[in-house]
């Protein structure tokens, strides 16, 4: 089958006709990808980030139909239409018996979740464990989350990363309230779908900031109230001078994260959606977390249950208060990823769906 290969750190991604996937085990799946998103993380991990081991098929937006089963599996069928979840749930442990699945305790790690692919009989890994830069990958059943008929496979591979991440942050992870003020840090994908999350959520005033006037445009354009590059923000005159009530960091550095806490009021929500380094520690004083009694919380996923998310995604985009169209650039075919890779990393563009 055909599939983007990295074969080194900063590398291009290049499409190749010989990646063969192994057969589904217990409890997998086969999924013929019919749309795949290229997430800025896919650049981030294509160029040797977080310990991404090369060469490797990445990939981790994406949605398809069921063509094989492995053994044990009953929960689906051939010819389902589903979501890829980078996420899988065991069901059973702790987490995902409080709702919590996107913390899975046995969720397998991305080096020994999901397909096992070869290029050339040379093997190679599955990014994110997901791999879908490829016609075909082997997922566990646990993976997938059904897709309406009616929404469109490129729609269906924006649910499963940018969109659940940003739009959780705001709704499941700081439970933004009808009448809240938001300050969103970072409009690329995962940012603008805060600040739809705080809209629908029914937030009265939503500040974002970002250093591109283009971003600036698409935030407002998607319910932002105020927009301003950074250092350009007055949240004082915005929120009577006491600070917002949620700050929502989708950047992930230390620099942004302290912004977020010292423009948020006292007892105030910081959530910090953005994947930042392990080096790069945030500081603050003993005496000021007792002071400002303001909360900083982690959103890994978004907080989302995916198998509850996506049906509530689906609803808000079928009524026209979730919109993917302002930050979906572009959809191109699989041959056509290198260029489109290009314009990612150039940070020309929010997202590009691929179709094989």
């Amino acid at each position: 089958m055909r599939a983007a290969v990295v074969t080194e750190a900063g590398g291009p991604f290049v499409v190749r006709d010989d990646v063969e996937h192994r057969a589904p085990g217990p409890g997998e799946v086969v999924v013929r990808i019919r749309a795949a998103g290229l997430c800025h993380t896919d650049l981030s991990l294509a160029a040797g980030a977080f310990g991404q081991r090369l060469p490797a098929v990445l990939g981790h937006e994406g949605a398809g139909e069921v063509v094989a089963l492995g053994p044990a599996v009953d929960t689906v069928a051939v010819g389902d239409r589903v979501v890829v979840s980078w996420v899988p749930r065991c069901g059973h442990c702790s987490a995902c018996r409080r709702g919590e699945p996107y913390i899975c305790r046995n969720r397998p790690r991305s080096s020994a979740q999901g397909a096992a692919m070869t290029a050339g009989g040379a093997d190679v890994v599955a990014g994110m464990g997901t791999a879908t830069l490829a016609e075909e990958t082997v997922l566990p059943v646990t993976a997938l989350v059904p897709l309406p008929e009616d929404v469109p496979f490129t729609v269906g591979a924006l649910l499963g990363c940018a969109v659940p991440t940003g739009f959780g942050a705001a709704v499941d992870t700081a439970h933004v309230a009808p009448g809240e003020t938001v300050l969103v840090i970072g409009a690329g994908a995962v940012g603008l779908n805060a600040v739809q999350g705080a809209r629908i959520a029914g937030a009265t005033t939503i500040a974002a900031v970002d250093p591109s006037a283009d971003r600036r445009r698409l935030a407002a354009e998607l319910g932002a109230t105020t927009t301003a590059a950074p250092g350009d923000l007055d949240g004082a005159a915005l929120t009577d001078g006491e600070g917002f009530d949620v700050a929502i960091d989708a950047v992930g550095s230390s620099g942004t994260i302290r912004a977020a806490w010292d423009a948020t009021r006292r007892g105030g929500r910081v959530v910090v959606v953005g994947a930042g380094r392990t080096d790069d520690p945030v500081t603050f004083s003993a005496q000021e977390l007792f002071r400002e009694q303001k909360s900083v919380t982690g959103s890994f996923y978004g907080s989302s249950d995916m198998w509850r998310q996506v049906p509530r995604m689906v609803e808000a985009w079928r009524a026209g208060d979730l919109r993917l169209d302002a930050f979906l650039t572009d959809v191109v075919s699989l041959d056509d990823l290198g260029p489109a890779a290009a314009l990612q990393r150039a940070g020309e563009v929010l997202r590009v769906v691929v179709t094989p």
